[in-house]
């Protein structure tokens, strides 16, 4: 009896233990606390179907946030990829409700232009109720709205997602081809802010986590949207936000980079070329790979429109005066005859890298559809 009575007790004891084991191992809660024994396995019941030939791209999808006094910087976003893009382009924005007629008027007048070259689609500012006013003002506003978006336009694979002052200086292509080149445990591709420590903000003054040694800048960021939901993202960001809400004074970005300091290997580091800031030539050439040319430029800090860099001003004024439709070669030679008017500067003296892919684009490759 004695023999039976341990055998009934070990038989119990196994079955308790087996369902903590299954239980313990569930998906995340939604108060999850971010450590590093939390990593999700990305790889477990992901679907791979953002590229699946990387010589037929059906389309490009580039995706932005325009609130307050961003619409004209954020058409500059547009014309920028029309000019060097040749594949079709969907552009998927989120904006205010005061500017959707303006966009619907733009945008359709620059179709009829240019056919099917790109199509578009609007979406509102959408915030969790919960915290909605946090949300809405966090760092610029509408800026974390980037950080539903994977729960927010379910039916997109995988988008490009760019801050409204970058502009870019080649195809599109270019950066698309990123997402060949992720891993199967990568959710996303993004830039280092800087790889110098003591230029860097994150080593100097962060009072959070980030990513690796210098942090990620988010200003261009591709986004595998099916992985970021299978990987649970949007579980992430509330409870960090209402964490270090006191201690994050870049928002969203700030939230993106204490994500992947837990989770390193779910992001893939992009070289400076493909998201280019005055960071990386204010005190001399400090991104070696712009020597292959500039893709996108990005003027955070207001730098398109201030004269603290010239050189940043004369790019953004060339694609800002061109009209959809008109002869390419005009943005190409604005350029350089503003880079050439510029007063010196160590950013002035990256003339050739800002100007090698506009080149390559528009005199050696791109050839002018007929229309």
């Amino acid at each position: 009896m004695r023999r039976v009575s341990l055998f009934k007790l070990c038989t119990l004891l196994f079955l308790l233990f087996t369902l903590f084991y299954f239980y313990s191992s569930s998906n995340i809660t939604n108060g999850i606390k971010l450590n590093s024994t939390q990593h999700k396995d990305v790889n477990n019941g992901l679907k791979f179907n953002v590229v699946k030939n990387k010589t037929n791209t059906d389309r490009i999808v580039i995706s932005f946030v325009v609130c307050d006094s961003r619409f004209n910087e954020s058409l500059n976003v547009i014309k920028s990829v029309l000019i060097f893009t040749k594949t079709p382009t969907y552009f998927v924005i989120f904006s205010d409700d005061k500017f959707k007629n303006k966009f619907n008027e733009t945008l359709t007048k620059w179709k009829d232009i240019l056919k099917d070259q790109f199509d578009f689609e609007l979406q509102k500012i959408k915030f969790p109720k919960a915290h909605e006013e946090d949300w809405m003002n966090l760092f610029s506003k509408c800026a974390a709205q980037r950080l539903f978006i994977p729960n927010l336009i379910t039916h997109i694979d995988s988008m490009i997602y760019v801050d409204t002052d970058t502009l870019f200086l080649g195809p599109a292509d270019r950066l698309w081809e990123v997402f060949y080149k992720m891993n199967r445990t990568q959710i996303s591709a993004m830039a280092l802010e800087d790889d110098n420590p003591n230029i860097s903000w994150y080593p100097r003054f962060a009072k959070h986590p980030f990513y690796g040694k210098y942090g990620l800048n988010s200003g261009v960021m591709l986004m595998n949207l099916t992985r970021m939901r299978d990987f649970g993202w949007v579980d992430y960001v509330t409870p960090i936000m209402l964490k270090w809400k006191l201690y994050i004074p870049w928002g969203d970005q700030d939230i993106i980079n204490i994500i992947f300091h837990y989770h390193e290997n779910a992001v893939c580091v992009m070289t400076c070329n493909y998201n280019y800031r005055s960071d990386q030539c204010v005190y001399g050439d400090a991104c070696e790979p712009a020597s292959q040319g500039v893709l996108v430029v990005h003027g955070s800090r207001g730098v398109f429109h201030n004269n603290k860099q010239p050189a940043f001003q004369a790019i953004y004024r060339a694609i800002n005066e061109y009209e959809i439709g008109s002869d390419r070669m005009k943005v190409l030679t604005n350029m350089d005859k503003y880079l050439n008017e510029a007063p010196p500067s160590n950013c002035g003296n990256m003339k050739d890298s800002l100007l090698k892919l506009p080149i390559d684009t528009l005199t050696k490759k791109y050839v002018k559809p007929d229309r």
